[in-house]
């Protein structure tokens, strides 16, 4: 199974050959694809697998109307998911002081996790453990959340930017802190969650944000969280650099929680250098800590002992043309409650192109 999904990516990622030139034209319509394959080794020389199909269309409806459609599969080593996500329908109206209205399933309008979600748009192979690792159990009915989602929420958001500011407000249907997949049966239950963010440039290259979530996050009985991101990205030159910080503070159901409250934190820096029109390589330092986990045995209750969480990656990279991207890496993680490193190899192989 493994030798064969090998073969199929490459296969995909290298059969395609390049467009003939044409004379551009205005399109109603742009079509991007992407295909990536990658494979992690362990120490113990097990070996993971993941492939990803993944399309973006977007078709001008007139009167600064868009729709925009993303079709993506992920694949790996144990499952299959296949999801349309996001379906959005957009006004945008350009200017001095510009607007743009999204309304739909929605990229995550809180943190910078989901703008490299995308394996062609990701310096390193992997995406930062917030994005998809849980934290530790900490509510008696087994209700598990993550630092920060990288989901697609049903919901609608207002954005406002000009030459050096932005700002946005927004209502999403679930909570940052738990992941929703559009086709699914097992995804956690609705709740509303207000949205608000924005951000500064205060200098050519730099930017600095911060984005704010309330709402539920658990029922039965009803919980609400509390999210707050600040965010910050630098490039000059050949090298760009970013960095987020998130925090969270969760209502609990737990007994021995202050005031109700369990909180969780953490961040990521990351610093990608171009060395030569080929190559770059990229580097990324990450932690998250919890405040709280749940006793294991009843009557459940709060063990305030701190849990955490360290990562790093670095990776190499060549664009053997314009289309098709390698990467080689190393990833080591200690995760949470254990005091041992675990150390991975990995290599990527992604093609992407856009038709129209």
């Amino acid at each position: 199974m493994i030798r064969g999904a090998r073969t199929l990516a490459v296969v995909v990622l290298l059969g395609a050959a390049p467009a003939s030139a044409q004379t551009a034209q205005p399109s109603f319509a742009a079509i991007e694809s992407v295909a990536a394959f990658e494979e992690h080794v362990d120490e113990g020389g097990r070996g993971t697998w993941g492939l990803t199909f993944d399309t973006v269309v977007s078709a001008s409806l007139g009167s600064n109307f868009q729709a925009i459609a993303r079709l993506c599969a992920v694949g790996s080593s144990d499952e299959w998911n296949r999801q349309i996500q996001p379906i959005t329908l957009r006004y945008e109206r350009r200017g001095q002081v510009a607007v743009r209205v999204d309304g739909g399933f929605l990229p995550s309008p809180i943190g910078t996790s989901i703008l490299t979600n995308r394996p062609h748009l990701n310096p390193t192979i992997t995406q930062p453990s917030y994005s998809f690792a849980a934290l530790p159990i900490f509510e008696p009915d087994g209700t598990s959340a993550q630092l920060l989602s990288a989901s697609y929420p049903l919901g609608a958001l207002v954005a406002v930017s000009g030459g050096r500011w932005d700002v946005r407000t927004g209502v999403i249907d679930s909570s940052p802190v738990r992941p929703r997949r559009v086709f699914s049966g097992a995804n956690p239950p609705r709740f509303a969650q207000l949205v608000a963010g924005g951000g500064i440039s205060p200098v050519f290259g730099m930017r600095i944000g911060a984005a704010v979530a309330h709402g539920g996050w658990a029922a039965a009985p009803a919980r609400s969280a509390t999210l707050v991101t600040i965010e910050g990205e630098y490039g000059y030159r050949y090298t760009k650099v970013t960095a987020e910080w998130v925090h969270d503070a969760f209502e609990s159901a737990a007994s021995g929680a202050p005031d109700g409250d369990v909180t969780a934190s953490g961040w990521h820096a990351q610093v990608v250098q171009t060395l030569a029109p080929r190559w770059f390589v990229a580097g990324r330092i990450e932690r998250m800590s919890l405040d709280a986990t749940l006793t294991p045995n009843p009557p459940f209750s709060l063990d305030r002992v701190p849990q955490h969480f360290t990562g790093t990656e670095e990776t190499l990279g060549y664009r053997v043309t314009p289309e098709v991207t390698i990467r080689a890496g190393h990833r080591a993680r200690r995760t949470f409650g254990r005091s041992m490193w675990d150390h991975e190899a990995s290599v990527s192989l992604v093609w992407a192109r856009r038709w129209m």
